[in-house]
């Protein structure tokens, strides 16, 4: 760290640390020694003057954490250098928001960057442009300091040639005021005069200066003000603060500090109701005398986090982060306050989510360059594939800019669409599987949703299926094996390791000649001395020159010297001695060059690709023996009721071979999911509770099949009811009773649970229209819902009006060509034979109770993936 060039109080900070590295510091904290904030101060309540709120601002600065190079959206350079609205950069809006504070309050404000040495250059850049920005004595930034990366073993720095820099890691936001202090900036800031500051993240366009909160710091003499915003259940995984049982002090409780098996109480949002929204107000006296007596050490918690140590790598080795978190100063200053501020001061773009959203007519720029809502309320959810996940696959599906977001309350996109010009969203859309969103389209709701019936209490199925899509998340990634990985999704994009090919080779048996050598060849065949052979694998030593040859195989690397291959049909095929050449052979010819193929850093499989067998050739050619796919969600199968017997057991009175399991174990795996089956229970709610509390800690998803209706019996109904489960009825037939909902696993993990209905043709019906698109999602599978066909009906049909049937079908093509559908003859829930022979589903829509032959209907292809 000294050779770095670090100050002394930067490496007494990291000793500080290290030291209780070594002593096994883990840097959590347990739920039992804390309590939940409770009520706080609103900012709507602060009532100042003009002239306070003025005083105030004139002696505060703007100081933004500008370190981070958005790594997670595909960035190499400073992520606030991306132009995120308006052709403007988030330093571009942040300098106008400084420059407006300036002129509507008559103050100086400075505004200073803590960069990292990767941001600084480009950054001051842009900052360049605004000539008026510069304050007199202060520096525009000041550079965050770094620390040696550590291997968990022995806790010694990590050796990575292949990238030194990445060798070294900012200690955290935390780090700010110890930086503060050696970057000479703290000084500086305090001989002008300037007593607060207000530190930010650069990427959250909503924090900006508010004089209200500075005037409110002076009259109240507080030393340290942290914001806080009301959570949702999008903000689960940010941290919060709470309240020390042991002193009453105010603390911060990051994610990473979240002790093992407590993930369900950070995440309660009844219970810890506020998020920490990283807006921190600090008096800057007070921070002065606090580091000079300490020697810079602020004894903020310590939060350890492993990580690769190439974060584009997951595979690359494990290593520790020693960090602590900006917020968490909060414990040290006596008298500490929070304060309750609206959302619109937290907007953040961490995912191209996020960035979508921003650059959307849901919000725009006011005069003062603050962002500003459409309308009131919660803004869009989005949730973009994969593919989108980096900047450059998001623009280029974006090529005309965002769709219009003003009257959108959510975007859900599967696959990877092009979006054409003037898109409007409306209301709930999905997009699943297009290939392109058409010019002035207006998209709402799922794709050919029906309005549920009026004056009913069942659900509709589409309704039914956007709340079972809209409560999961993807599965987390993983890196397997390329044999493992087949059919599933890559969570990012892979670079090839090597050139393909890796060195010039022979594209055909021959000689390996100096291209020159035969340039007389045209007449009279040239003679050339045979100095070697090269087979496939070999590594020349010897080198060609003129009027030399080198036999040489199919494959097989090119000898130095020469520059083109004369094929073996055109000389006289001498082994050794002098080989007669019978035709020319310009430079090139027959060669196959060093990377022509693939070369160093080209993408061969990117985010949103499915592993098949060509997938895992590329990677394999290109040194990749794992790949970083979505995981394959492991799902159990159990069935109810105390009639069931296992496949191949002896049936005694009354009871039935169970296949409903078999079946939906199998539907499991052709999905792509892993599956296994468990034997059935019985009829009481102890003994599916007891079944499910085993089952919940080792599956990723649960199915259960039968229990779910009016029956006394209906164990799964009576005993999930209370545990989390939904239990609705939906306007289908069959499948009528459904139940859906989450059940809590060991670390707070939640499990979805699909509760089927227990006819047969019920369940298989019911995996088809609500479990399959469900398993497709969290793998990233893209479309999640099989695609519709149309087929004319061989005969009339029958249906409920109201309720939307999924007839079995024989589906067949004409002489003439159009898909046919001939309904079996069986259409009740419990025919399993006519459901063995059905390829698949015709739809009798909800508002139509009867069609005739020849009627066109949607039909689902039951052998397709698609």
């Amino acid at each position: 760290m000294r050779e770095r060039g670090l100050g002394a109080e930067a490496i007494t900070v990291f000793e500080h640390y290290y030291a209780q590295l070594e002593h096994g510091a883990l840097g959590t904290i347990p739920e039992s020694t804390i309590r939940p904030l409770g009520e706080v101060q609103k900012l709507g309540n602060v009532s100042v003057s003009q002239e306070e709120a003025r005083s105030a601002l004139s002696q505060t600065a703007v100081i933004k954490l500008n370190g981070g190079l958005g790594t997670g959206m595909g960035m190499t350079g400073a992520k606030s250098a991306l132009v995120v609205k308006d052709d403007l950069t988030f330093l571009d809006i942040i300098a106008q928001q400084v420059l407006c504070l300036r002129e509507r309050w008559d103050v100086e404000l400075p505004l200073v960057l803590m960069n990292s040495f990767r941001t600084s250059e480009e950054s001051l850049k842009i900052l360049a442009k605004y000539p008026a920005l510069p304050v007199e004595g202060l520096p525009l930034d000041f550079i965050q300091n770094a620390e040696p990366k550590l291997l968990p073993g022995d806790l010694t720095p990590i050796d990575w040639p292949q990238d030194p820099e990445l060798e070294w890691c900012p200690p955290g936001h935390g780090d700010i005021y110890v930086s503060l202090m050696t970057s000479g900036v703290l000084d500086a800031l305090l001989e002008k005069g300037i007593r607060f500051a207000f530190l930010s993240n650069s990427d959250n366009l909503g924090a900006t200066c508010d004089p209200d909160v500075a005037a409110w710091m002076v009259e109240h003499d507080l030393p340290y003000v942290a914001e806080v915003c009301r959570r949702t259940r999008s903000d689960r995984k940010g941290g919060h603060l709470a309240v020390r049982r042991s002193d009453g002090q105010l603390i911060l409780r990051d994610t990473a500090m979240v002790e093992e098996g407590e993930e369900r109480f950070f995440r309660d949002t009844t219970r810890h109701s506020t998020f920490n929204a990283n807006n921190v107000w600090i008096n800057l006296e007070v921070l002065r005398e606090r580091l000079v007596a300490h020697d810079g050490v602020l004894g903020l918690p310590i939060i350890v986090n492993r990580k690769p140590v190439d974060p584009a790598n997951p595979a690359s080795p494990e290593i520790i982060q020693v960090e602590s978190a900006m917020g968490t100063a909060i414990e040290v200053f006596e008298g500490s306050e929070a304060l309750l501020v609206p959302r619109t001061r937290f907007r953040p773009v961490k995912t191209t989510n996020d960035l979508l959203v921003v650059r959307s007519d849901f919000f725009s720029l006011d005069e003062s360059y603050h962002v500003v809502a459409a309308r009131p309320g919660p803004e869009p959810f989005v949730d973009l594939d994969s593919a989108y996940r980096f900047v450059s696959g998001f623009d280029a599906r974006f090529p005309y800019g965002p769709p219009s977001l003003a009257e959108c309350t959510s975007l859900r996109v599967i696959g990877d669409p092009v979006f054409e010009e003037d898109v409007r969203c409306v209301g709930d859309v999905l997009i699943d599987g297009l290939r392109r969103v058409r010019r002035s389209a207006v998209l709402g709701g799922l794709d050919g949703a029906v309005d549920e019936p009026a004056s009913t209490d069942l659900r509709s199925v589409d309704d039914h299926l956007r709340s079972i899509l809209g409560s999961l998340e993807p599965s987390p990634t993983q890196s397997l094996p390329l044999a493992d990985a087949l059919g599933l999704v890559v969570a990012r994009d892979v670079r090839a390791k090597v050139d393909l090919p890796g060195f010039d080779n022979s594209s055909m048996d021959g000689y390996a000649v100096c291209s020159s050598s035969l340039e007389d060849a045209v007449d009279v065949p040239v003679r050339l001395r045979i100095v070697g052979e090269v087979a496939a694998g070999d590594d020349p030593s010897f080198t060609v020159s003129p009027g030399e040859a080198a036999r040489i195989m199919t494959g097989a690397r090119m000898p130095r010297g020469s520059d083109a291959v004369i094929a073996v049909e055109d000389t006289d095929g001498a082994a050794a001695g002098e080989v007669e050449c019978r035709a020319q052979a310009p430079r090139g010819t027959y060669v196959r060059r060093r990377g022509e193929d693939i070369a160093v850093g080209d993408v061969v499989a990117s985010a949103g690709d499915v592993v098949g067998s060509r997938t895992i050739a590329v990677l394999a050619a290109c040194g990749h023996g794992e790949v970083e796919v979505h995981a394959r969600p492991h799902v159990v199968v159990l069935s109810t009721g105390a009639e069931l017997v296992s496949p191949g057991e002896p049936l005694g009175p009354g009871q039935i071979h169970d296949s409903n399991s078999s079946m939906l174990w199998a539907e499991c795996i052709a999905v792509g999911a892993s599956a296994e089956i468990r034997a059935a229970v019985g009829d009481t709610d102890a003994e599916l509770l007891a079944a499910l509390d085993e089952i919940v800690g080792e599956a990723d998803v649960i199915i259960t099949s039968g229990g779910v209706s009016m029956g006394a019996y209906d164990v799964v109904k009576s005993a999930l009811r209370s545990e989390g489960v939904d239990f609705v009825k939906v306007a289908m037939q069959p499948g009528k009773p459904q139940g859906f909902g989450f059940l809590t696993g060991p670390a707070g993990r939640q499990v979805p649970l699909f509760a089927l209905p227990g006819n047969p043709v019920s369940s298989f019906v019911s995996f088809e229209i609500f479990v399959r698109p469900a398993l497709r999602r969290l793998m990233r599978l893209a479309p999640e819902k099989r695609r519709l066909r149309r087929a004319t009906l061989t005969e009339g049909v029958r249906s409920f009006q109201g309720r939307r049937q999924f007839g079995r079908a024989v589906l067949s093509r004409s002489p003439e060509g159009p898909l046919l559908a001939g309904p079996v003859a069986g259409q009740g829930s419990h025919f399993v034979g006519d459901l063995a022979l059905a390829n698949g589903l015709f739809i009798v829509p909800d508002d139509v109770s009867e069609l005739d032959a020849g009627d066109v209907v949607d039909v689902i292809l039951l052998d397709s993936d698609a």
